[in-house]
């Protein structure tokens, strides 16, 4: 019996840097460490309107497949939607196959508002009640899933990887916050002294006539990670308005940021907002703020002092080892494993 895992490939060398392609190889290369094939992918073109090019391409990807085999499907494929629908079929039609779905993101979370959407017939929804057990970002993924209608056993990642092993900067003690983000920064709610960084693509003139703004442009993370030298990661925050096509702060309610583990990795303190799933997370280990309002910053920093930074980067330490080491990948599929092999549920979500 072999144990599969998908890869998307990048398909142009800037799609490196993107969050998507950051988790999926992260995710592929702690499931080798288990033991792990790989199953990989790209964005083939000329698939949507062509049979028998996606025959093609699936059977190619799938040849390897044995009855009795493992396969972790990382959700969604970000391709063709009937190729994709397709390519779980034909691994469920291959003799006692086990198929698990480990999420990145639910597209109709995403792009829908609120819960504006019909459960019954939504594809995405759909498309994970065909699979034997699914690896959630946190809890209250699971719970939405289970709201509608996805009634599949569950095990929780919790917190994303970020496999480093680069040189960092000695963690000093600075009112200084850093934002990273993959789209647009198109306007801004900020009125404090604290200084705010910005990592991404584009940052319109009017933010950064904020005084307190500097831009950086888009680098590769790992960059990011080698040159950060303290401050605080501002993980999700409705003070920073992002130009996107999807329901950005609704979503950020159920899904794991890839920032928040990039953060960890560079070892800095986190900021979060009470209703994101990772609030009482960091409040219960010590290792970030909450703060719902960036403009209590200034107030909130005012009387903290280089040991009381200190604390939080101590305490920051464990879990920067952790997600550089790509313990949280491994921890959730060799729970996957223990309930798909053995049918130990101790780790099931209850």
């Amino acid at each position: 019996m072999t144990n599969w895992i998908t890869r998307l490939n990048a398909t142009e060398h800037s799609q490196k840097y993107d969050a998507i392609q950051i988790v999926s190889e992260n995710v592929a290369n702690s499931a080798k460490e288990l033991g792990f094939q790989e199953l990989n992918l790209t964005g083939y073109a000329n698939l949507n309107n062509n049979v028998s090019r996606r025959n093609n391409m699936r059977e190619a990807v799938l040849s390897v497949i044995q009855p009795g085999d493992l396969v972790v499907v990382q959700f969604p494929m970000w391709m063709h939607l009937n190729f994709q629908a397709e390519f779980f079929d034909s691994i469920k039609n291959i003799e006692s196959v086990r198929m698990i779905s480990l999420i990145q993101d639910i597209p109709t979370w995403m792009f829908t508002k609120g819960n504006d959407y019909d459960r019954d017939n939504d594809f995405w929804l759909n498309q994970l009640k065909k699979f034997d057990l699914i690896v959630v970002a946190n809890e209250k993924m699971a719970n939405k899933l289970r709201e509608d209608g996805v009634i599949v056993p569950m095990v929780t990642m919790g917190i994303w990887d970020y496999i480093y092993q680069g040189p960092r900067k000695d963690k000093l003690f600075k009112k200084k916050l850093y934002y990273v983000g993959g789209r647009d920064i198109v306007d801004i709610d900020y009125t404090c002294s604290t200084p705010l960084h910005f990592y991404n693509k584009n940052t319109e003139k009017k933010v950064l006539d904020c005084g307190s703004v500097t831009w950086n442009g888009r680098k590769p993370s790992d960059e990011i990670v080698a040159e950060i030298d303290g401050g605080f990661g501002i993980v999700v925050s409705d003070n920073i308005k992002e130009k996107s096509n999807m329901n950005f702060v609704y979503y950020n309610q159920f899904n794991n940021p890839t920032k928040l583990s990039l953060y960890l990795a560079a070892g800095i303190p986190l900021i979060v907002s009470s209703k994101t799933p990772h609030a009482a997370f960091v409040k219960e280990h010590g290792i970030g703020l909450v703060v719902d309002d960036l403009n209590d910053i200034d107030q909130m920093l005012a009387t903290m002092i280089a040991l009381d930074y200190q604390k939080l980067i101590n305490r920051v330490i464990p879990w920067q080892k952790a997600v550089c080491e790509g313990y949280f990948v491994k921890r959730a599929l060799m729970a996957m494993i223990r309930y798909v092999d053995l049918g130990i549920e101790d780790d099931l979500v209850g």
